[in-house]
């Protein structure tokens, strides 16, 4: 039964990847229906087997909690001295005395609640990986179907960019035109999704690396070991494959955060294995991508950042001006926002550039989240996940399991970029990415702190801890 979920969870992941990154909301409908299914299946089948335990760390139900107190009704007088933002509300400053009347906090009850439920389906997807992921008994095959996403989608993001096509499926491209975009409709939100899985490429790279080295030299395990260098050069080529489609698609941050994080990466592999065939193998990749930068060309990137140096382009004074409204709207409300989802109706009150477009998003995550929850949801939000990373890299040291602390290395990668790429866009409100990161955070929640705690449980019990 567990196979057949990870199945489905592998198919709900295509479906809306396909189906540009899930963004329409009968997409978004179908995945947190479809995940919300899923667990529904996952838990009566725990019931029936005895087996009630769930890997659902308790710091997730602050910020539910916190969202859900956005939705109580509360005095007036209660929501003014909070939300300073509200005292534009005629509803709770005209004719009656505040303290008769009562009100939530959220600017929409609406809109909160909406993205409440999508913030349990991205839970619920992080209580499924970390429930279904086990080092010990099989391949699991979420790692796998992340990786096999990403290569489909660069191959046909490069696709794309060589023929010239203008096409995503049936659908005409209107923006974005000339440039990789894969089956979504903005290059960044693209490149957001190949930070996400190419580490996983480069992590397979590695636990190859890791059993032709390490493993003995007897003449029965010849053929095994050259079948893994062969490996570890097929999985350095497909990371390459998900680099130059990176590179392709245009993004500045998306090529930053990618290649900061596969140096990181790669730094923290080689700092585990201490091997120069590591170090030879990665300047080997490093050539492949100058190579590629001589035959393809990357003039479209290389306009793309001299554009920061010159005079500002359209797409950067649209996002600082975004920016600095945002702030406005932070310092109305900073200690619990406007409420969660409500960013684009709170922004109308604050929008003091390009009054003619509606602006649904900021552009940086973090202020986002900051200014629908306020600063304190933000850090509910942000600061459990940074210490997750620290905890997966402590993990990742520390583990002497070939596979497991191979998939702990993909998973750093991919928090480190896309909380990089977060700076400056939004690819956590995009469905598709936002479940690849709800199911990467909780395979790297089983892996570096449940599995670990539970072995260091074990061998305490039997004496063999040290």
């Amino acid at each position: 039964m567990n196979r057949a979920i990870e199945i489905g969870l592998t198919l709900i992941l295509f479906g809306t990847a396909v189906a540009f990154g899930g963004v329409e909301k009968l997409a978004s409908s179908l995945l947190e229906t479809g995940v919300f299914s899923l667990l529904l299946v996952f838990l009566i089948v725990r019931a029936r087997q005895g087996k009630a335990r769930l890997f659902l760390p308790a710091w997730t139900a602050f910020f539910v909690l916190w969202v859900l107190l956005q939705l109580i009704p509360l005095p007036g007088s209660w929501i003014l001295a909070l939300s300073p933002f509200r005292a534009t509300d005629p509803h709770l400053t005209g004719g009656t005395s505040a303290s008769q009347v009562w009100g939530i906090l959220s600017i929409s009850a609406h809109a909160t609640l909406l993205d409440l439920v999508k913030f349990l389906a991205y839970l619920a997807a992080f209580l499924l990986a970390a429930s279904l992921f086990d080092s010990g008994k099989s391949r699991s095959i979420l790692p796998r179907a992340l990786l096999w996403l990403g290569c489909s989608e660069a191959v046909y993001g490069i696709y794309q960019f060589l023929t010239g096509s203008r096409k995503i499926l049936n659908f005409t491209k209107l923006y974005d035109v000339g440039v990789a975009t894969g089956t979504y409709i903005n290059r960044n939100h693209f490149a957001g999704l190949l930070e996400l899985t190419t580490p996983f490429a480069l992590a397979a790279a590695f636990y190859s690396f890791q059993r032709w080295t390490e493993g003995r030299h007897g003449m029965s395990e010849e053929s095994a070991r050259e079948s893994y260098f062969f490996q570890f050069l097929f999985y350095l080529f497909l990371t390459l494959l998900m680099v130059v489609a990176a590179f392709l698609s245009g993004s500045r941050m998306g090529v930053f955060g990618l290649l900061f994080s596969i140096l990181f990466v790669a730094l923290l592999a080689q700092f585990k294995t201490r091997r120069k065939a590591w170090l030879v193998g990665l300047f080997i990749f490093s050539v492949c991508i100058a190579g590629y930068a001589l035959w393809i060309g990357i003039n479209p990137l290389v306009t793309r950042f001299t554009q920061m140096r010159s005079a500002p382009s359209i797409e950067m004074a649209g996002r600082t001006a975004i920016w600095n409204d945002s702030l406005s709207q932070f310092r109305a409300s900073p200690i619990v926002g406007t409420g969660l989802g409500t960013f684009s109706l709170g922004q109308r009150r604050f929008q003091r550039s390009q009054v003619d477009l509606l602006v649904d998003h900021v552009h940086d995550d973090y202020l986002e989240i900051a200014t629908e929850t306020g600063l304190l949801g933000a850090v509910l939000l942000f600061l459990p996940i940074l210490y997750l990373l620290y905890r997966m890299i402590v993990a990742f040291l520390a583990d002497g399991r070939h596979y497991r602390r191979a998939i702990t290395l993909g998973c750093i990668g991919s928090t480190f970029a896309i909380l990089l790429h977060s700076v400056t866009d939004f690819n956590l409100e995009i469905p598709t990415n936002a479940l690849i990161f709800a199911l990467v955070l909780g395979i790297g929640y089983k892996a570096a702190c449940i599995e670990l705690r539970e072995e260091r449980r074990v061998a305490q019990e039997t004496g063999t801890f040290t």
